[in-house]
C-alpha cells in the first residue's frame, strides 16, 4: 500500500475536532445496523470537542465529512471487525495520511483488540484502543490534546519510532458505568429510511445494546476471548427508561437488542418485560438467546416475554451433531434446540435458528456433520414450529478463538498483517477449505429460497393467503419448494434462477 510515512509526534494541542469512522462491514447488500460502537465512545467527549461521527453506509459525502476537517482534528478513530471493514478502514486511513499525515489514527473494535501490536505495525494505524473504549478512548484523546503520546493509558497500544509500546490492559468495566448511547450523534432516521427502501422494511427498527459479553465458552466466538466469559447487563430500570426514550424519539415499531446473550439473567429479563408492559410501550422486540438457556425459563416469565412484545428470538444452534457440539464447546445439545423450538411454538414467539457448516477437520478425514445432516435436522425444527426461520452459515474461523487455532493447525493460511486481514472476509466464504463451491451454492438456495417457501413463516403465510394475484405464484413456488425440501433434490433449480432474476432480496431476514 502506498501510504505517506506516519508522523512521530503526537502533539495535538489546541485541536477542537474528533472524527470517528464506521466503515461498511461487509461486501454486498446487508441490512444497516447502527454504528453504536462509535457513538458510545463519543459520549464522554460531547460538549468538549466538535464530534463528527461518520457511517460509510449512512452519511452523505462521508469522505468529505472526515477529510475536510483534518486540520483541526485531534485524531481520526476507525472501528473495525475482521475482514472487509478493515479494507474500508485502511482506504480511509490512506486518504487521511495523504491529506494530513500529522493526524493520529486510532483503531478500535474486535479485530484491533485481538491484534493490537500487529495493527500498529501497519502504517494505517498509530494507536489501538483495546477492548472497552468508553474510558480508554477519551483518555487517549486527553493525552493527544495535552501534546503527548498515550503513555500510561491502560488499554492502549501505540507506535513509536523506537518500537511499539503496549500499556497494561484495562480491567473490564460494568456496563452500567457507561453513559447512555448518544443516538442523536448518529443519523438514525436516515438509517431507518435506507433499510425501509433497500430492504423493504415496513416498520421502523433500530438497535439497542443492553448487555456485554457472554458466559458461554463457544470455541468459535471472539466474545469469550475479549470479555473473558464475563457478562454484565444494564439494570432493568435503565433499559426500560432508555428504550422508552428512543422509541418515542424515533417513532419506532421495533427494537432489536444487539446483545450477544440478552437472556443471560432471567430476573433481569422478567423485570424488563414487566416494565415494558406497565409503561404501555406497545413495542415489538427481538433478542438473542442460548439454546440451553431459553427453554429453561419459568412459564410465568415466558408469558411475560410474549406479552411484552417479543416478536422473535435468535438462537445460535450451530450444530445438531454431538461430536461437533463438543468440538465447538457449545454447552448445548440437539434436544436443547428442539425444546427451544417447542417453547417458541407454545408461547407464540417467532424464532430464528442459525446453524454453521464446515467446521474444521483434519485433512483426509470426513466431516462429523455435513450440510445434508443439518438440513435433515432443520426439517425437524420447522415441523415443530413453522414460524421458526433458519439460516445456515459457512464457518469462517474468527481470530483469537480456539477453532481459529485448530483451523490453522489443519492447514488454513494465517494472515500476518492488517492488510492481509483486510481480505479475510466471511461474506466471500473463501476462507473455508471444508465447504466446496457446489455446497455453498446449495446453502445459498436453501437459505434464500427453498426453506422460506417450503416451510412458510407467518409473513410468508400472509403472502400465500392474501397476496393478490401473486399468491398463485407463491403457492406454486411453495409446492415446488416443499417437494424439493422433502426429497433433498436441488438439481436443475429453474425456479431458483427465476426467483433470483426477478427478486433481489431474501425472504429470510435474521430478525
Amino acid at each position: 500500500m502506498n501510504m505517506v510515512q506516519r508522523k512521530t509526534d503526537y502533539d495535538r494541542r489546541g485541536k477542537k475536532k474528533i472524527a470517528l469512522f464506521f466503515p461498511t462491514p461487509a461486501y454486498g447488500h446487508y441490512r444497516i445496523e447502527l454504528g453504536l460502537a462509535i457513538a458510545v465512545i463519543a459520549a464522554p467527549l460531547e460538549g468538549k470537542y466538535e464530534l463528527h461521527l461518520v457511517d460509510e453506509r449512512v452519511t452523505p459525502n462521508y469522505e468529505q465529512e472526515i477529510l475536510n476537517n483534518l486540520d483541526d482534528t485531534v485524531c481520526v478513530g476507525i472501528s473495525s471487525i475482521t475482514g472487509y471493514q478493515i479494507k474500508r478502514g485502511i482506504e480511509m486511513a490512506r486518504k487521511v495520511r495523504a491529506i494530513n499525515p500529522e493526524v493520529p489514527i486510532v483503531w478500535g473494535g474486535y479485530h484491533p483488540s485481538l491484534f493490537p501490536e500487529q495493527c500498529c505495525e501497519s502504517e494505517a494505524c498509530d494507536i489501538v484502543c483495546v477492548g472497552q473504549g468508553d474510558v480508554t478512548f477519551p483518555e487517549i484523546v486527553g493525552s493527544l490534546a495535552a501534546g503527548k503520546a498515550p503513555e500510561g493509558v491502560t488499554g492502549s497500544v501505540y507506535w513509536t519510532p523506537a518500537g511499539i509500546v503496549t500499556n497494561p490492559p484495562r480491567p473490564l468495566l460494568n456496563i452500567n458505568d457507561d453513559l447512555p448511547a448518544p443516538y442523536h450523534l448518529l443519523d438514525v432516521n436516515r438509517a431507518i429510511e435506507i433499510n425501509q427502501h433497500r430492504n423493504h422494511e415496513k416498520i421502523r427498527t433500530i438497535e439497542f445494546h443492553s448487555s456485554q459479553g457472554c458466559p458461554g465458552k463457544c470455541g468459535y466466538c471472539a466474545d469469550a476471548q475479549l470479555y473473558q466469559r464475563h457478562w454484565t447487563g444494564l439494570d432493568a430500570e435503565r433499559v426500560i427508561r432508555e428504550v422508552t426514550q428512543i422509541v418515542k424519539t424515533y417513532n419506532l415499531d421495533q427494537v432489536n437488542f444487539s446483545d450477544a446473550n440478552f437472556f443471560a439473567n432471567q430476573n433481569r429479563v422478567k423485570a424488563i418485560c414487566e416494565g415494558f408492559i406497565a409503561s404501555g410501550l406497545n413495542i415489538r422486540w427481538v433478542a438473542s438467546a442460548r439454546p440451553d438457556t431459553f427453554h429453561r425459563y419459568k412459564p410465568e416469565v415466558l408469558e411475560l416475554i410474549r406479552e411484552s412484545g417479543c416478536k422473535r428470538i435468535i438462537v445460535g444452534a450451530e450444530s445438531a451433531a454431538e461430536p461437533v457440539l463438543q468440538l465447538i464447546n457449545k454447552g448445548a445439545t440437539a434436544e436443547d434446540h428442539l425444546k427451544s423450538a417447542r417453547v417458541c411454538r407454545d408461547y407464540g414467539i417467532g424464532g430464528t435458528f442459525t446453524f454453521i457448516t464446515g467446521f474444521p477437520h483434519a485433512p483426509g478425514t470426513q466431516p462429523q456433520e455435513t450440510t445434508e445432516d443439518l438440513l435433515r435436522f432443520i426439517e425437524k425444527v420447522k415441523q415443530i414450529h413453522p414460524d421458526i426461520r433458519t439460516k445456515i452459515f459457512v464457518f469462517t474461523p474468527y481470530p483469537g478463538t480456539p477453532l481459529y487455532d485448530l483451523a490453522v493447525k489443519y492447514g488454513m493460511p494465517e494472515p500476518k498483517s492488517l492488510e492481509e486481514w483486510a481480505d479475510y472476509n466471511p461474506a466471500t466464504l473463501k476462507e473455508s477449505v471444508w465447504v466446496g463451491p457446489e455446497e455453498r451454492r446449495m446453502i445459498e438456495k436453501v437459505n434464500g429460497f427453498y426453506y422460506p417457501f417450503a416451510y412458510p413463516d407467518s409473513n410468508m403465510q400472509l403472502k400465500l393467503q392474501n397476496g393478490g394475484m401473486k399468491k398463485y405464484a407463491y403457492r406454486l413456488l411453495h409446492a415446488m419448494a416443499r417437494a424439493r425440501a422433502r426429497s433433498h433434490f436441488y438439481g436443475m433449480p429453474l425456479e431458483w434462477m427465476l426467483f433470483k432474476t426477478f427478486r433481489k432480496e431474501t425472504f429470510e431476514p435474521i430478525a
